[in-house]
């Protein structure tokens, strides 16, 4: 019987009776455990905490303003693609109509100067926003929602992790990072794969540069009454508050009546004004969007006194992206200790980073199953990244996709 998953056209591996719990229901988890399903491990659990959706910061936010439905993204504004691996995914998703091409103009934008177009990039978005990528994904696979495992432990004799009251598995991943991750692991009996989530939160890297370090950004969405004149559809922006501003509407909408634009934050207005993310103080609140909507104004060359959104909402990302990566491999495995790791702060922070961390770890848990037992990535350093606040997006490097093949 021919397999569809990820687009891997090739028979599925014969079952094998093996159990793997993965924490965290982002695209990482979502496609290591798609993977491992077509590798024959079809008994894999993803265990997400999302209330409405997997997918974390791969998400979209429905709206319902004066009667009609209006979406927003408010985390990943777009994916780019340049692996073939990758590229056999999108394809997938594009057959299961989820995702699709937005021939978008994108441009530099720097409040006075005149917009400088970014040249060869092909993006892709969702197509009902982009929590249509995990959605498509998790439709394949066992998601626990709505699910927080507050403790994992390695039990040595048996050679099994207990996770929480879900039970005994053989594997463990993680597949998400930040606090929570790093307090998940450090009574866990892995103290060489805590080590790896250990994390610092900054703006820019400090001399523990061999440390996790992440960003967080602040994120509005807002809905105008009325179109702004400017001619292009996303704009990363140099500004000492916006790293990035984008127009939801020219993604998902037809009608003309509001026009819906997410505006991010830099990593530095985030770290001065972060607080915990869990409850926004109504003053930091109030304080973060005024100066959000002054940006968003400056930039776009808006009078601020006329810019009156008939909608808004704050967001902030306290565990955004990362600012330096795994050098020379895709995800972690302790062979020892049946525990692997993946994400995008592991590869490049972008969708395609994530998927492809999610597939080599699939494959590095197949293989130990099969018998090869090594260790991936434990003893690799990590390296700074230059890369754009909201993500990394590869453009001449970028290996365009055709729908139609």
């Amino acid at each position: 019987m021919q397999h569809m998953y990820l687009g891997y056209l090739a028979p599925m591996m014969s079952e094998k009776k093996t159990s793997v719990a993965i924490i965290g229901g982002g695209i990482s988890g979502l496609v290591c455990s798609a993977r491992l399903a077509q590798l024959g491990i079809t008994n894999a659990i993803v265990f997400d905490t999302g209330k409405r959706a997997p997918g974390g910061r791969c998400s979209s936010r429905y709206i319902n303003i004066d009667g009609k439905l209006h979406i927003f993204d408010h985390a990943v504004q777009f994916f780019t693609v340049s692996d073939p691996r990758f590229a056999k995914i999108v394809s997938f998703m594009h057959s299961k109509k989820a995702v699709r091409v937005w021939p978008s103009r994108i441009v530099q934008l720097k409040s006075g100067a005149k917009p400088t177009e970014v040249r060869n990039l092909q993006t892709f978005i969702g197509t009902r926003g982009m929590q249509s990528v995990p959605e498509c994904l998790s439709s394949l696979i066992h998601v626990e929602r709505n699910k927080w495992v507050s403790s994992v432990h390695w039990d040595p004799q048996i050679k099994k992790w207990k996770v929480d009251d879900h039970g005994w598995f053989d594997y463990l991943v993680v597949a998400h990072n930040g606090k929570c991750a790093a307090k998940l692991m450090a009574d866990s009996g892995a103290p060489q794969i805590h080590s790896l989530l250990k994390v610092k939160f900054s703006p820019v890297l400090t001399p523990q540069a061999n440390i996790m370090h992440l960003c967080s950004l602040w994120v509005l969405i807002i809905a105008l009454p009325r179109s702004i004149a400017v001619d292009y559809d996303g704009a990363f922006v140099e500004h000492s508050d916006l790293s990035w501003i984008g127009n939801n509407t020219s993604k998902y909408s037809t009608e003309n009546q509001l026009e819906c634009w997410t505006v991010i934050s830099t990593k530095s207005f985030g770290a001065i004004h972060k607080v915990p993310q869990e409850f926004i103080p109504p003053p930091k609140e109030k304080e973060v969007t005024d100066l959000l909507l002054n940006g968003f104004a400056a930039v776009t060359g808006v009078n601020r006194k006329t810019l009156t959104p008939c909608f808004t909402k704050l967001q902030l990302w306290g565990a955004a992206n990362p600012l330096n990566v795994l050098h020379g491999e895709e995800c972690v495995f302790q062979s020892s200790h049946n525990v692997g790791i993946c994400g995008d702060w592991l590869v490049s922070p972008c969708v395609e980073g994530a998927a492809i961390s999610g597939l080599a770890l699939a494959e590095v848990i197949s293989q130990h199953v099969d018998g090869e037992r090594r260790d991936v990535g434990l003893k690799k350093p990590l390296q700074p990244l230059d890369s754009e606040a909201i993500g990394a997006f590869p453009t001449s490097k970028g290996l365009f996709f055709n729908p139609a093949k």
